[in-house]
Parts: structure tokens; C-alpha cells; sequence
């Protein structure tokens, strides 16, 4: 049985299926093709497609389409929501990974990019920013950096790029657009900001 084939098949049904499993609810069509960022036409062909492989349920009325995970499917509940709940644990793994890997511990880390605002590509980089209370940490810290990008690179097959910081100099001109994009998409994964 090579089901997993048909019900992962393109980039659009991915899409649907990450937005059924945060849904407790079912969903019309038009909700799921805004949620997932996908055209009209794809949206329904993803759906189509699913529902003929019996990973959704379907139920009509006599307005509108409502999809539905189906629990009971088994390549569902055995391969994908396993996987899509791995995907959701991903930013507690990198908060983990940071705080054993980086020594002296950050006062704060966060995270910015292609991946902090939900937008995997073929080239995403984990663009981290650590935030240390004394300059003599932070230049500490900068014997981590070449820990960091192997365990990120054997755990999610990623580039990183890490940003330091201390106090000191967080308030320095180089920072401003860092801070205003943290602030913007940043996603906090220890710490407080100041």
C-alpha cells in the first residue's frame, strides 16, 4: 500500500490537511482555501482528492461544502497527524536545542525568517537572536556557533544564522531594523524581551 502517495501527493493538499488538523470544527470550502493560502482552484482539487481517498469527510448542505478530518482513517491517524504534530513541536525543540547547546545561557532567544512567519522553502534558513546580559557572554557564546549550526543541521537539515547580542549593544543602529522585524514576526523562545 503506498496510500501516503495519493494523500500527500502535492504541496496543496499538505496545505488543506495542516488546516483541518487545527480545526476541531468543520470547515466550508472557502475557509480552508483562505487558512491554507491557496487558489479556488487548487483548493477544491486538494479537497476533491482527499475526500475520494477518504482522509476527509464531507458533508453537504444546501449552501456550502463542510470538510472534516476522518480519525478513523489509518494512514491519518498512524503517519500524518503524527507527523503534523511533530511539525507543531518544532519551536519547542529549537528553544531546547539553543538552551543545551549555547553556554553561557542567553537571557533571551528569539526567532525571525521564512520559518518564524510559516513560510517553508527549498533555501529557509533558522535565522536565531540571542540576547546576553554582558558583552563578555555574548563573546563567550561565539565559541557555541559552530555547535549550533552542526546540531541544527543534523536535527532539521537547516542553515542557521545566529545573531548576538548583549544589552550593552542591543540599542546600537545595526540592531533597529532586527529589533522592528522581531517585534513584527519574531517568534519568543526563552527569555524576555527588554
Amino acid at each position: 500500500m503506498q496510500g501516503l502517495n495519493q494523500i500527500l501527493g502535492t504541496k496543496s493538499h499538505l496545505k488543506v490537511l495542516r488546516v483541518l488538523h487545527r480545526s476541531d470544527e468543520p470547515m466550508a470550502g472557502r475557509e480552508i482555501q483562505r487558512k491554507a493560502g491557496l487558489s479556488n482552484r487548487a483548493a477544491m482539487m486538494a479537497l476533491e482528492a482527499l475526500s475520494e481517498q477518504r482522509v476527509l469527510t464531507v458533508e453537504v448542505t444546501s449552501t456550502k461544502y463542510f470538510y472534516q478530518i476522518n480519525r478513523k482513517h489509518f494512514l491519518w491517524s498512524k503517519a500524518v497527524r503524527p507527523a503534523l504534530e511533530g511539525e507543531e513541536g518544532f519551536w519547542e525543540d529549537v528553544r531546547k536545542l539553543v538552551m543545551r547547546s549555547v553556554k553561557p545561557r542567553p537571557e533571551a532567544a528569539m526567532a525571525t525568517g521564512a520559518l518564524a512567519r510559516d513560510e517553508m522553502s527549498e533555501e529557509a534558513t533558522l535565522d536565531l537572536h540571542l540576547l546576553f546580559s554582558t558583552g563578555r557572554h555574548r563573546l563567550q557564546a561565539y565559541q557555541c556557533l559552530e555547535r549550533i549550526q552542526k546540531r541544527v543541521d543534523e536535527r532539521y537539515g537547516l542553515e542557521v544564522d545566529v545573531t548576538f547580542m548583549d544589552k550593552r549593544n542591543m540599542d546600537d543602529p545595526e540592531f533597529q531594523l532586527l529589533w522592528k522585524r522581531i517585534a513584527r514576526e519574531g517568534v519568543l523562545l526563552f527569555g524576555k524581551l527588554p
